[in-house]
């Protein structure tokens, strides 16, 4: 009786798999299969997809981001940043670009008095003229400083090394503040920066502690291996992340800001590490500036404009060249012809593209520069953020694209993250200078776009105590 079962059995899946069999037979025309109607793919892995169920634990932790980002809603969109007012006769993209580098610490640059237009701008006169050979390039500023409390090596898996500065509420238990702001600097940019400094200032005045990351190359010492950073590189920044949570006993709040460069790559971070950022770092809140969110759409404003090419991108190129002379001396002994990157490509250079693509695909994996910015976008991850962000830009930075700023991923206009976007009328790239202030008012101890940045993340701290 079980043989006959099993023949029976047998002949009923041999009929069912028949009819589910295409029949090519020219009587029966109906039954075939237009492929011009159909996907590329089968129909039988169309019948596998549609009755494939999703992981249970993916479904799990996109409805946690969902419920954070909800909860995150309120505190970005309840900020009010303040107007950014700057002199009438200083407010030029280039002007703001240029001194906020040179000059963003001298007295009357930072801020102004309404009460006498004019005579406020004796002092930036006078400083102008002060820093005129550092503008110039006809002399370099000294690379030491004396700001930060504590400088800290940070080794890495490759046999390599970065360096973080620290700033302390209480220098002497290297600590006590209420929270950790790590800060990541911009392009050929490190710790001593005077909008590093600004930044770290503002957050200590509101009572938190600051690690500014210096990324490889960037602080002072050359580096062990090949690799140095680029506008996605998150590596190191999770090595300090890592030590950060094994030392963070006491669970403090973690947050994140950085510029230019750096904006992308907080928000490259935060955006890739999405619910980790809550679960494992106990980050609460970003707030960066000059956040480009896509290098391709911008890369032509430095090759379009003849100020921008010669000015902004011959002073990056300048800086490139002398790591690309390093780094084929120390890894190639000195040969020129590598084919590890394009030397001669890079050396007579003259838009920072052929750098891309001759120095920064090929050393880090990635096809071409097309591919390099694809691959390091902000863009595409940002709404997986999970927690508030603040992204303050300027609409004249002459950097970016104007038309070209993500409206739509504001958390007010159907973005699914919360963030909060802003951009002023004027700044330039990483200026906000010459605020006008009431004749009244207290000076602030930072710039305004530091002043902002520090403003927001004691709004989302306070929002959650």
């Amino acid at each position: 009786m079980r043989v006959l079962a099993s023949i029976i059995a047998l002949l009923i899946c041999a009929t069912q798999i028949e009819c589910f069999t295409p029949n090519v037979n020219a009587n029966s025309a109906k039954k075939t299969i237009d492929t011009k109607q159909t996907s590329s793919l089968s129909f039988v892995e169309e019948a596998r997809m549609k009755f494939s169920m999703p992981r249970p634990d993916l479904i799990v932790k996109e409805r946690r981001l969902q419920e954070m980002q909800k909860k995150g809603f309120p505190i970005a969109s309840s900020f009010v940043p303040d107007e950014y007012n700057p002199h009438p006769l200083l407010r030029n993209r280039h002007l703001q670009t240029i001194l906020g580098v040179f000059l963003r610490d001298e007295e009357g640059v930072a801020y102004m008095k309404k009460s006498n237009l004019f005579q406020e701008l004796f002092p930036v006169v006078r400083a102008v003229a002060d820093a005129l050979p550092y503008i110039l390039g006809s002399k370099d500023k000294e690379s030491e400083c004396d700001f930060w409390d504590k400088r800290e090596k940070f080794n890495t898996p490759d046999g390599d090394f970065f360096h973080v500065d620290y700033k302390f509420q209480d220098p002497e238990i290297e600590g006590g503040g209420e929270a950790m702001v790590m800060i990541i600097h911009g392009l050929e940019s490190n710790s001593n920066s005077s909008l590093c400094q600004n930044m770290a200032r503002s957050y200590e005045e509101n009572g938190f502690d600051v690690a500014c990351i210096n990324f490889r190359g960037c602080c002072g010492n050359p580096n062990e291996t090949i690799l140095q950073y680029h506008g996605g590189w998150t590596n190191d920044l999770m090595i300090f992340l890592e030590s950060w949570r094994e030392r963070n006993r006491n669970q403090r709040p973690m947050y994140v800001t950085g510029f230019s460069l750096g904006a992308n790559v907080a928000m490259k971070l935060l955006g890739d590490l999405s619910m980790d950022a809550v679960d494992k770092y106990n980050i609460r809140g970003a707030a960066v500036s000059g956040a480009p969110f896509h290098l391709q759409w911008h890369y032509r404003q430095l090759i379009d404009y003849d100020f921008n090419r010669i000015v902004y991108a011959g002073s990056v190129l300048k800086s490139m060249k002398k790591k690309l002379d390093y780094i084929t001396e120390r890894f190639f002994d000195g040969d020129t012809n590598t084919n590890v990157l394009d030397y001669w490509m890079c050396k007579n250079a003259t838009l920072i593209t052929e750098i891309e693509d001759g120095m920064i695909a090929p050393l880090y994996g990635f096809q071409d520069r097309y591919d390099y910015y694809e691959k390091t976008a902000s863009f595409y991850v940002v709404d997986d953020i999970a927690v508030p962000t603040f992204v303050l830009n300027a609409e004249d930075d002459p950097f970016f694209n104007p038309d070209k700023f993500p409206w739509d991923k504001d958390c007010e206009n159907g973005g699914k993250a919360p963030l909060k976007l802003v951009r002023t009328q004027h700044g330039g790239h990483l200026g906000h200078l010459f605020h006008m202030l009431g004749n009244d008012s207290t000076t602030p101890v930072s710039s305004f776009a530091p002043m902002q940045l520090g403003r927001f993340l004691a709004h989302v701290h306070n929002y959650a105590q």
